[in-house]
C-alpha cells in the first residue's frame, strides 16, 4: 500500500538537520541559522523508495497533484508526445528537453534522488514551500532572549536588548564591565552601575540621590534638612561629599560624645589684662569690671553704688561709698547690719524716760503729754499749760488755772452758768429792794439806790437824807456845789460838760460835732471832758500846731526834695528816684551806690556802666573772660587762674602730662595719645616660654604659671589617664599610640599599608568601622581590604592594625 503524501513531508522535514552559520552582512548581535541536510544512506533509500512509489502512484493513473513550485502550466499546445525517457530515482524529465531533472524549486542530493531545499517542505501541488521556523509556542529555533525572523529557507535571530549572540545562545551583556573597559561611562557621575539581565541600573552610595537624568549621584545636604548635630551642645553640621561631619563651634572643644565650652578664662587667666575679670559665657567669654568697678572690662573705676543707687543698704541706712566697694549702715533707731534694718522700739525700755505717755516711731520716738500739760524743751517732761493766758481759758469773766486745767469764777454781782464758762448777772433788786431804802434800780454785776428830790443818797449807798450844805456829797453835784445867797445849793460843771436836766448831773460836750471840728484841720478825736486833733493815713501833727497836719514820706525825700503829699517828693532835677535819690540805669549791681543820674560808684573789683564788668589784675589769656573780680572763665582746653594751663581729654594716664592741648608727654616706656599703651617691658625675662606681654607682665605657656611663668602646673588629670597617658595641663590627657578618647581609655589600631597583590575589579566604595579589637588572646591581627579607584587594573593593598591591648591582670 503505497504511503500517502503527508507522511512524506513529515518525513523530509524530520530528516533535516539545522546548522547555525552567519551572513557576510551579520553583525555581532545579529546570527543567520540554516539547516543543511545530512542524509544518511538508509534515509536517501527511504526517500527514493517514497518517491518511486509517489510516481508509481501517478503513473498508475491515481490522483495527482503536482507542487506548485515544481510544474507551470501554459495555455500553448503541447508538442506532439515523445516518449518519455526513464529518468533515475525520482526525477523528472526537464521541459524542452530530452534529460532527466529535479523539478523546479527542488535539488538534486546524492546524485539520483531530488529534494526540497534546507528550510522548504514537499508539498504536493505546491510544491517546496518555505518552512516558518519562528511559529509555534516557546523560543522557538532562537534562544529565550532572541527575537526570531523568518526568511525564504531560512530564520534569523535577533538578541534582545542588552544580550549579545555567544556560543551558547544570547547572553547577558555586563554593561558595567563593558563600561570600564571601553571608558564609558554607564552611570554618571559618583553613581555605582550594577548589572541586571539585559540591562542595568545605577545607584547612589549613602549619602547621595539619583538625580533628574535617572543617571547621576547628586550629594545630600544632610545638614539643611535635618538637624543631624546637636546644635544645644555647640555642634556644627558640616556637609561633605556623600556624608557630613559635626564640628565644634568657636568657643567649644571637642569631647565624648559631644562638644563641650572651653573655659577660656581658665586656660587663658591672662585673657582680660588689666582691671578687668573674664566671666566664662557659652562658647566664648566677655571681660567685665569686678563687683564695685564699671568700665569696659578693660579700663574700670570705681563705682559709687551710693551715688547710682545700684547698693544692697537698707531704706533706713545710711550708704558710704568705698573704693570698689560700699558699706552700710543703719539709722539712729534702727538695729541690724545696713542691709536690713529693724526699727527698735524705746518706750519699750523705761517708758523712753518720758513723763507721761512714750510712742514709738520708725527710727525713733516721742514724748506726748496728758490734756492740760505741754512737753518741756528737754522732750520728755510735761509742765502745766495755764489755760487762762490763751482767751481767758474761755472763761467770760474770771480764770483760775489749775495743775492740768482751769476754774471759771465770776465778778461780784454775778453767778456761774450752768455751762461752767458763762457768768449770769444777779438781779440784787429782787431780794429785799437791794437793800435801797427807796428807789432800787439794778445794774450789771450790782445794783444802784437812788432818792427822790430833794433828798441825797446817804454816805451807806442805801438810805436817802435831805441835803441842806454842800459839805454833804458836794450837795448831791456831780462836778461843783455852789451855794447861792438865797441859800439855795446849784450844782455846775467843769469845762467841756454841760449840766443835765436834774440839775446835778454832768454831761459831756461833744467839741468835734459843730461845723468848726473842733478847730482840728483832719480828725478830731472826742472824749469825756475834752477832744484830739490827729491826722490821716499819710499824715502827721506839725509840732508847732498839733492841730494842723503835714504829709510823709518814705523814704523822706533827700537832695534838698520836699514833702508835698504822701510818700510824693518834689525833687530837684537830676535826682529823680524815690525819696528824691539818684536814679541809674542800668541799676548799679554788686553793691554799687548810684550817685546821681546814671552815675554809679562801683565797689572794688567791679567796674562800668552799672558795676557789671568785673575787673581781673592778671589779664585771663587764651580766650578766657574774666566773670568776678580776679576769676576767669577759661575754655574747654585751658584751666588754671589766668587760662594757661592746656587740658587734654580725656586725660593723661599712667603720669603722663598735658604739655598742650590734648597732647601728652609720657613717662618713660609708655604710648599713645594718652599715655594708654603698656609698654611692653619686663625688667626680669619671663621663663619657660614665657612672653612679655606688658610692663613686667609675662604670658605664660599652658604648662607654667607664675609672675616669671617660673612654677609648672602639676595639677593632676580627674578622673586619671589610662593606657600609660600623660596628664597635660587644664585637665587634658595626651595619649600614647594606639589609644584615644578623654582619658585615653579606647584602643585603636595603628595602620600599616603593605601591596600584597595585583587584581582586577571594579571601583568600589568601603565604609570602615572601627570596633573593640582585644579579645581573649590578647593581640588580634585585624586586616581589610581597599581597593583605589584606578579603571582597568586595580591594586589591591592590605591594611594591617596591631592592636596594643592592656595586660590581663589589668584588665
Amino acid at each position: 500500500m503505497p504511503r500517502p503524501r503527508t507522511h512524506l513531508l513529515v518525513l523530509l522535514a524530520a530528516i533535516c538537520v539545522a546548522e547555525p552559520f552567519t551572513t557576510p552582512n551579520g553583525s555581532d548581535n545579529e546570527v543567520l541559522k540554516h539547516t543543511e541536510a545530512s542524509l544518511t544512506k538508509s534515509q536517501n533509500l527511504e526517500i527514493e523508495n517514497a518517491i518511486g512509489n509517489f510516481s508509481r502512484t501517478e503513473q498508475g493513473g491515481g490522483p495527482a497533484a503536482t507542487p506548485a513550485a515544481s510544474f507551470n502550466t501554459t495555455s500553448t499546445p503541447a508538442p506532439a508526445p515523445t516518449p518519455t525517457p526513464q529518468c533515475p530515482g525520482n526525477q523528472v524529465v526537464l521541459v524542452g528537453s530530452e534529460g532527466c531533472g529535479c523539478p523546479v524549486g527542488m535539488v538534486n542530493v546524492a546524485g539520483e534522488n531530488c529534494t526540497c531545499p534546507v528550510g522548504y517542505t514537499l508539498q504536493r501541488a505546491a510544491g517546496c514551500l518555505d518552512v516558518d521556523e519562528c511559529k509555534g509556542e516557546g523560543p522557538g529555533p532562537c534562544s529565550l532572549h532572541a527575537d526570531c525572523t523568518n526568511t525564504p529557507g531560512s530564520y534569523l535571530c535577533k538578541c534582545l536588548r542588552g544580550y549579545l549572540m555567544g556560543a551558547g545562545g544570547c547572553q547577558d551583556i555586563d554593561e558595567c564591565a563593558l563600561a570600564e573597559v571601553t571608558g564609558l561611562q554607564a552611570c554618571g557621575s559618583g553613581a555605582d552601575c550594577r548589572n541586571t539581565l539585559g540591562s542595568f541600573s545605577c545607584f547612589c552610595p549613602v549619602g547621595y540621590v539619583m538625580a533628574l537624568d535617572g543617571h547621576s549621584c547628586v550629594d545630600v545636604d544632610e545638614c539643611s534638612f535635618e538637624e543631624q548635630c546637636r546644635r544645644e551642645l555647640g555642634n556644627v553640621c558640616v556637609n561633605t561629599p556623600g556624608s557630613f561631619v559635626c564640628q565644634c563651634q568657636p568657643g567649644f572643644r571637642a569631647e565624648v560624645p559631644a562638644c563641650i565650652d572651653v573655659d577660656e578664662c581658665k586656660e587663658t587667666p591672662d585673657v582680660c589684662a588689666g582691671q578687668g575679670v573674664c566671666e566664662n559665657t557659652f562658647g566664648s567669654y566677655k571681660c567685665v569690671c569686678q563687683r564695685g568697678y564699671r568700665g569696659n572690662g578693660t579700663y574700670c573705676e570705681d563705682e559709687n553704688e551710693c551715688a547710682s543707687g545700684r547698693h544692697g543698704c537698707d531704706t533706713n541706712a545710711r550708704c558710704g561709698n568705698i573704693i570698689g566697694s560700699y558699706f552700710c549702715q543703719c539709722y539712729q533707731g534702727f538695729n541690724g547690719d545696713g542691709l536690713s534694718c529693724f526699727d527698735v522700739d524705746e518706750c519699750a525700755l523705761s517708758n523712753g524716760h518720758c513723763e507721761h505717755n512714750c510712742t514709738n516711731e520708725p527710727g525713733g520716738y516721742s514724748c506726748h503729754c496728758g490734756i492740760g500739760y505741754q512737753l518741756a524743751q528737754d522732750g520728755h517732761n510735761c509742765s502745766d499749760v495755764d489755760e487762762c493766758v490763751v482767751q481767758n481759758g474761755t472763761c467770760e469773766q474770771v480764770c483760775t488755772n489749775t495743775q492740768g486745767s482751769f476754774l471759771c469764777s465770776c465778778q461780784p454781782g454775778y453767778q456761774l452758768h450752768i455751762d461752767r464758762h458763762s457768768c449770769v448777772d444777779i438781779d440784787e433788786c429782787k431780794l429785799q429792794n437791794g437793800g435801797c431804802s427807796h428807789t432800787c434800780t439794778n445794774t450789771p454785776g450790782g445794783h444802784t439806790c437812788s432818792c427822790p428830790a430833794p433828798l441825797l443818797l446817804h454816805s451807806d449807798n442805801t438810805s436817802c437824807v435831805n441835803v441842806t450844805s454842800c459839805d454833804f456829797r458836794r450837795g448831791g453835784c456831780d462836778h461843783v456845789c455852789t451855794v447861792r445867797a438865797e441859800g439855795l445849793l446849784y450844782c455846775s460843771c467843769s469845762t467841756g460838760w454841760q449840766l443835765g436836766k436834774d440839775l446835778r448831773s454832768c454831761l459831756d460836750v461833744n467839741e468835734c460835732g459843730d461845723f468848726t471840728n473842733g478847730g482840728c484841720e483832719q480828725l478830731c478825736q472826742n472824749h469825756p471832758g475834752g477832744f484830739n486833733c490827729s491826722c490821716g493815713e499819710g499824715y502827721v501833727a506839725r509840732t508847732d500846731d498839733p492841730t494842723k497836719c503835714q504829709p510823709v514820706c518814705d523814704p523822706p525825700c533827700q537832695n534838698y526834695g520836699a514833702c508835698v503829699a504822701p510818700h510824693s517828693c518834689d525833687c530837684p532835677a537830676g535826682y529823680p528816684g524815690p525819696g528824691c535819690s539818684a536814679m541809674c540805669s542800668p541799676p548799679c549791681a554788686h553793691g554799687g551806690t548810684c550817685m546821681r543820674w546814671d552815675m554809679c560808684l562801683c565797689p572794688p573789683g567791679w567796674t562800668g556802666t552799672g558795676c557789671h564788668t568785673a575787673v581781673c589784675e592778671l589779664p585771663c589769656a587764651n580766650g578766657g573772660r574774666c566773670v568776678r573780680p580776679e576769676t576767669c572763665h577759661c575754655p574747654s582746653d585751658y584751666t588754671g587762674p589766668q587760662c594757661l594751663s592746656p587740658l587734654c581729654t580725656p586725660a593723661c594716664q599712667n603720669g603722663g602730662r598735658c604739655v598742650d592741648v590734648n597732647k601728652c608727654t609720657c613717662v618713660v616706656g609708655w604710648q599713645g595719645a594718652r599715655c594708654q599703651i603698656e609698654p611692653v617691658q619686663c625688667q626680669k625675662p619671663c621663663k619657660n616660654g614665657g612672653v612679655c606681654v606688658g610692663l613686667n607682665r609675662c604670658r605664660c605657656a599652658s604648662d607654667f604659671t607664675g609672675s616669671l611663668c617660673e612654677t609648672a602646673v602639676t595639677t593632676p588629670c580627674v578622673p586619671p589617664c589610662h593606657h600609660g597617658a600623660t596628664c597635660s595641663p587644664h585637665n587634658k590627657c595626651t595619649c600614647p599610640e594606639g589609644a584615644a578618647g578623654i582619658r585615653c581609655e579606647r584602643l585603636t589600631c595603628p595602620v600599616v599599608t603593605t601591596v600584597v597583590s595585583m587584581a582586577r575589579a571594579v571601583r568600589k566604595g568601603v565604609r570602615e568601622s572601627y570596633v573593640d579589637r582585644c579579645g581573649p588572646l590578647g593581640v588580634q591581627l585585624c586586616t581589610k581590604y581597599r581597593i583605589n579607584q584606578a579603571r582597568v587594573y586595580l591594586q589591591a593593598y592590605r591594611v594591617g592594625y596591631r592592636v596594643q591591648c592592656p595586660e590581663k591582670n589589668g584588665r
